[in-house]
């Protein structure tokens, strides 16, 4: 009788123990960046980590590479791609290998200014793009 109450006992405890891992469970996504921690990418991706974290009470959490870590610019967009890879944040000089159309954007003086610019790609030419 002993032994059969500790091992209802133990089953109970390693079913609430299986219960709090899985409450406990933790989504990881991954980000990888071409430039240095302490480049304005490495700030951006560093409070990019910390915000989803912090807003998903913990559910996600944002791995974070920088200094191609995990491949270049172009690396990073395929493997965003092929689902290797889960975040990246790239210059504009590999998209137009992926999509074509942006490459637009690298043309010099294209804009007046940073509040031309905003308005161009927030509104309906930066959707269709």
């Amino acid at each position: 009788m002993c032994t059969a109450r500790r091992l209802a006992t133990l089953a109970v405890a390693v079913l609430g123990l299986g219960i709090a891992c899985a409450a406990a469970a933790q989504t990881m996504l991954r980000i990888n960046i071409a430039l240095a921690q302490n480049s304005h990418y490495g700030v951006a991706i560093d409070t990019l980590a910390r915000e989803v974290e912090r807003r998903t009470d913990g559910r996600y959490k944002v791995q974070t590479f920088y200094s191609s870590a995990l491949g270049a610019e172009r690396e990073s967009v395929e493997g965003v791609q092929l689902g290797t890879l889960d975040l990246t944040l790239t210059s504009t000089g590999p998209l137009p290998n992926f999509v074509p159309d942006v490459a637009i954007l690298d043309i010099p003086f294209l804009f007046r200014d940073y509040a031309h610019a905003r308005a161009v790609l927030d509104g309906p030419i930066g959707q269709e793009l």
